[in-house]
Formats: structure tokens, C-alpha cells, sequence
């Protein structure tokens, strides 16, 4: 067997266990396991329409298994009515039995012909083994209820039957719907307050290794700078000093200069050829880079690293970490020294409620953000918030600020860290057409409809025979009027017009500014790269009882967004061993002689996969 047809066997092995398993290896898996794979099947089950017209011996039983179950845990049938039925029952699933012994001695035959290893007749014979106890103990279960003398022996041994038939039952993999409890929702906000005190971000020792490296000169001053620095620095900076009080501390072009950390690729920032593509678009011009970041990135509030600076600059939607990341990438991929800085700011609140969202209730605006777990505090004067503190980022760069304040950069030539932050702006909102107003929808109507003609079962969270053709004509005959509404008053209307649109305000900056558009209560920690305590992670886990003996150890596998961002994962199952392989092998398709590819009507329709075991990839 060529190696080529090997690796497909591998892959199609996979496919048809995950869709077309007919057993697990359990008690009485045989005929419960049915349910669950014809529903995973879908449509792949189209390909063999034909066969799954017939119920196979473990689809009967499965279903007698299941109608016993139900009628014994009826509270509203007597004791003699369930004493019949049971009677009945126990004859159906005799005439079943020597159905499924025809198929197991079909699956024996099969084995020995194709010379299979003798550890996969024994796999058989135990399961089979397995199976005529089950069923053994479920006749004198039956039989206990056929001699039951009275209706207390009866209803013991039903009892008894009832506990039975729940044991050798696989756990349910159907969670009920909880509308309370949904697995992605807005997250009920938790406020905490912002750390005001440089001291509270030095946490770690990556954190404490930045501050050491980096010493920036600093300067607290109450009053005129002029004796400082020279007027014509003082005017290539902007600083309006004379007779005004300075709160803030300014940074001098004095500081320490960058590292090559503050150039280097981390998980964040990556030197795709997107990135390089757009810096270079740019010219590798700081100001120009800043401007197109912030003119072109919408904020959206959420906290921590999720997207990293690539997928950042594909869905142009991301918070202050990513964008952050996205201009620190375009600004090193220019060769230009570039660093995060973490800290709180202060924001006036008419400006949050624009910058999250367009918001007219402040108070809804800080649950947002609290929502999104960014530490969040709203400042109030006179009984009314007034301004917002968060913990937000931005970013330094190692700018040729002097003297054209970045107009006009030389690559290897910066003396000034100077603050940017594109995440920041303000936008401009447009309300679409009310068309809940203009073309009404019975929305109760339609949902009495739907239940009018579908099972509904509370107790166990779910609904079948749903009439998806009503759904289907239904939503068509609605999306029609709404489209010769607009039609007809509209007729020029985009899609921005008729859903409503957010618009950046742009500006168009000449020079960099050397200021933050906000108000910065404490610049608490720099980093040259993310701290991966604040990296959103996914953790994947495959854990199952044969991992000890055929793989060692089970999947643990951790990783942060930002490396996963935009990327495929794949959970691939594969034999676990040659024996494994075979018996797939057994069951699958010859090749063709003339080449020609295998199709998918040629694969079976059912596999014994208590005799298969898989490992996860």
C-alpha cells in the first residue's frame, strides 16, 4: 500500500468514526449511541439515503430500550398496564437479540477472514461477552416484573428494571438551554477600582526588570520651565510654561535611549507581510503611521491582548492592547523604537460615552466597561460623574522630535520618547431606519405557530419536528416587505443608512503632538512586550481513561489569543495503533485500479468502533 493512500486512510478513518459509529464499547452503547451519531452525522449521511431507510438491528433496540425506560418512569400508568407492556417488550427484544447475535457473528467472520490480530477478536469477544451479561440481567429484571405477585413485588422489580436501564445508559452530551446562564454573554460588570500609585503596577519581576532598565529623567515643576530649557526648545516642544502651573512630569530628550527590545518581534507584534506592507504604504513615517492607525482602527472595549497586531490590522476593530500592538509593529517594522506603556487616565465622561459607544446614560457606560473587567472608577462633582478613570495603554516611541516634532524622522536618529495612543477618538453616530416601526413583525404570532407543531420537551431541554419550511417561507416573506419598504423609500439608501453607522472623526496630524488627548493620573509600568499575565488564554483538554496506556499523558494544551488569532486548531483523531489501523483499513474501500479517487458513497455506513481505539492530535 503506497504511503500516499496511508495518510488518506488516516485522515477518512477519522471522518467516518466521528460520523458513521454505530457503538462505544459500553454495556448497552450498542443501541443508545445510535441517537447521538445519526445527529452528529447530518447531512454526510445523505451519501447512504438509501440504506438508513431500513433501522438496523441497534437502531430497533435502541429504540426499544428507550420506549421501555419511558413507559416504566410513567407516574400516570398503573402497575398492571406497565406489567403488560413490559411482557411485550421483553418479546420484541428477544426477536432483537438474534438479530444483533447475526451481526456479531457477521463482525467475527469479518475479522478472521481479513487475518486481523487475535487482540481484536479478543476486543470483540469481550464486548459481546459484555453485552449478552447486560442483556441477561435486563431478561430476569423483565422476568421479575412478568411474576410479580402483587403490586409491591411489582413495582420493586420495576424499580429495579428503572435503575438498571439508567445505569448502562450513556451520559447525556445535551445540555439544556438556560437563557440566565448562555456560554457567550455580556458579563455582569465587576468594578474595580484603577491603581492610581506607580508602586501598584510594579508586580513581577518582568515588570521591576523594565523599571531598572529604563530610568527616564524626570521633572516635577510648579512653575516656569525657563531656566531649564532653552527657549528654542521650549518653543520646538510646545510648552506654554511661563506664569502656568505644570502638573505634570515631562520627560527630557535626556532619557536613557531604547534598547533592541524595543524593536524585536514578540507574540504581539509580528513582522507579517501585511505589516511590512503598510509601513511601507506609509513611508516609515511616524506621524503618518500614527494618523492611519487612529484614523482607521474603531475601538472596541474590551481588556487585555486578544487579536496581537495582524489580526488587529484585518478586522480594524480592536481594544487599546491591540491597537497598541498594531502601531508599535508598523513603528519597529520601520525601525523605529517603540514600547507599551500601562497606566490610568482620566476622560472626561462626555467623551467615554462617544468613545464606547455613543452612549446618553453614563452610568450604563461604566457598566460596559466594568463588564469588560477594565478596572474602571466614575469621579463625581456635585452629586453627578463628571470624569472617568481607567486603566488604559498606550504607547512610547523613540521619535527625531526635535526639531520637527516627527514630520520629518530619521531612521537611528531619535532622542525623545514621545506618547501615542490611536485608540483614542471620537466618533460620529447615525441612526438607521426604525424598520421595527415601519414594517412590524408578529413575533408572538409567529413563535405560536412553531409551537403549535413541535414537540417540546421541558424536562429534557429540547424541541423536535420544528416546521422549518413555515421558519424558512416566513423569514423570506418578511425580509421581502422590508426590502420593498426601502425600495420604495429609500431607494438610495446604503447600508450604513438603513442599520445606522459609526464614524471615526478623523484628523489629519502634521506633526505629533508629544501629548496625550487625555489626562494621565499615573504612567505605571512600561514594557517592551506584553506581560503574558495580561494575554487572554485558551486551554484545551482531552482527557480519557485509555490515555495512560496508549498515549502516556493526556492533551494540556495552553495558548494565548494572540498567537491563535486568525489560525485554524485542529483536534484530529488518528489509530492508536497499527491494530487499530488495520481493522479501519478492513472496513474502508480498496483502492481503485485505474487511480481514480475514492468517493464518499463508497465509505460504510457503520463501523464496530468498540473494536477501534483513537488517540487525539
Amino acid at each position: 500500500m503506497n504511503s500516499r493512500y496511508t495518510r488518506t486512510l488516516r485522515i477518512v478513518s477519522a471522518i467516518v468514526l466521528c460520523f458513521f459509529t454505530w457503538t462505544f464499547g459500553g454495556v448497552f452503547d450498542i443501541a443508545y449511541a445510535v441517537k447521538a451519531s445519526q445527529q452528529a452525522a447530518g447531512n454526510s449521511q445523505q451519501v447512504k439515503s438509501q440504506e438508513s431507510k431500513e433501522q438496523k438491528p441497534e437502531e430497533k433496540l435502541e429504540k426499544a430500550l428507550n420506549d421501555l425506560e419511558q413507559f416504566l418512569s410513567d407516574t400516570s400508568t398503573d402497575t398492571d398496564t406497565k406489567k403488560g407492556k413490559a411482557k411485550g417488550k421483553k418479546g420484541e427484544i428477544e426477536a432483537l437479540d438474534v438479530e444483533m447475535k447475526k451481526q456479531f457473528s457477521a463482525t467475527e467472520k469479518k475479522l478472521k477472514d481479513e487475518g486481523l490480530p487475535y487482540e481484536i477478536l479478543e476486543r470483540h469477544y469481550d464486548f459481546v461477552k459484555k453485552y449478552d451479561n447486560n442483556l441477561n440481567e435486563l431478561r430476569n429484571n423483565l422476568d421479575a416484573i412478568e411474576k410479580g405477585k402483587d403490586k409491591k413485588e411489582t413495582d420493586t422489580a420495576i424499580e429495579k428494571t428503572k435503575k438498571f436501564l439508567e445505569k448502562v445508559k450513556p451520559p447525556k452530551k445535551h445540555v439544556p438551554l438556560d437563557p440566565n446562564k448562555l456560554p457567550h454573554r455580556t458579563m455582569e460588570p465587576v468594578f474595580t477600582d484603577p491603581r492610581e500609585k506607580p508602586e501598584e503596577f510594579t508586580e513581577g519581576k518582568e515588570m521591576k526588570a523594565v523599571s531598572k532598565e529604563q530610568k527616564p529623567v524626570l521633572v516635577a515643576s510648579n512653575g516656569s520651565l525657563s531656566g531649564l530649557l532653552s527657549p528654542d526648545t521650549l518653543s520646538s516642544m510646545s510648552l506654554r510654561a511661563e506664569g502656568e502651573a505644570i502638573s505634570q512630569n515631562i520627560l527630557l530628550a535626556a532619557a536613557t535611549p531604547p534598547n533592541t527590545s524595543d524593536l524585536a518581534e514578540t507574540i504581539e507584534v509580528k513582522f507579517t507581510p501585511a505589516i511590512q506592507a503598510k509601513a511601507a504604504e506609509l513611508g516609515h513615517n511616524p506621524t503618518k503611521i500614527y494618523n492611519w492607525v487612529r484614523n482607521n482602527i474603531e475601538y472596541v472595549p474590551t481588556y487585555g491582548s486578544i487579536q496581537g497586531a495582524d489580526y488587529c490590522l484585518q478586522t480594524k476593530q480592536c481594544n487599546d492592547f491591540d491597537t497598541a500592538s498594531l502601531l508599535i509593529a508598523l513603528l519597529r517594522a520601520s525601525g523605529i523604537h517603540s514600547r507599551y506603556v500601562y497606566g490610568t487616565v482620566e476622560i472626561p465622561i462626555e467623551k467615554v460615552n462617544n468613545w464606547i459607544g455613543g452612549f446618553t446614560d453614563s452610568m450604563e457606560a461604566l457598566r460596559l466597561l466594568a463588564s469588560a473587567r477594565i478596572p474602571t472608577k466614575g469621579m463625581t462633582v456635585g452629586g453627578k460623574i463628571e470624569y472617568v478613570r481607567v486603566e488604559h495603554v498606550w504607547v512610547e516611541a523613540w521619535i527625531d522630535y526635535i526639531p520637527s516634532r516627527g514630520a520629518r524622522h530619521r531612521t537611528g536618529q531619535g532622542d525623545t520618547w514621545i506618547p501615542l495612543d490611536a485608540s483614542f477618538k471620537q466618533y460620529n453616530y447615525t441612526q438607521g431606519i426604525d424598520i421595527k416601526t415601519a414594517v412590524p413583525f408578529d413575533a408572538q404570532s409567529f413563535i405560536d405557530q412553531i409551537q403549535s407543531t413541535a414537540t417540546i420537551n421541558e424536562t429534557e431541554g429540547y424541541v423536535t419536528n420544528v416546521n422549518s419550511l413555515f421558519i424558512q417561507q416566513t423569514m423570506t416573506d418578511y425580509q421581502t416587505q422590508v426590502q420593498n419598504y426601502i425600495t420604495q423609500n429609500y431607494p438610495n439608501a446604503t447600508v450604513g443608512d438603513v442599520l445606522g453607522k459609526k464614524e471615526i472623526q478623523k484628523q489629519e496630524f502634521s506633526y505629533l503632538l508629544g501629548t496625550l488627548p487625555y489626562k494621565t493620573i499615573v504612567k505605571g509600568s512600561t514594557y517592551a512586550s506584553i506581560p503574558d499575565t495580561l494575554r487572554h488564554k485558551l486551554n484545551f483538554n482531552v482527557i480519557k481513561d485509555m490515555y495512560d496506556e496508549i498515549m502516556g499523558t493526556p492533551i494540556n494544551i495552553t495558548k494565548s489569543l494572540p498567537e491563535l488569532a486568525g489560525k485554524k486548531i485542529t483536534l484530529n483523531y488518528s489509530p492508536a495503533t497499527a491494530q487499530d489501523e488495520a481493522v479501519i483499513n478492513s472496513y474502508l474501500p480498496k483502492p481503485h485500479a485505474d487511480g481514480t479517487p475514492i468517493q464518499p458513497n463508497e465509505l460504510p455506513s457503520s463501523l464496530p468502533s468498540y473494536l477501534i481505539n483513537l488517540k487525539p492530535e
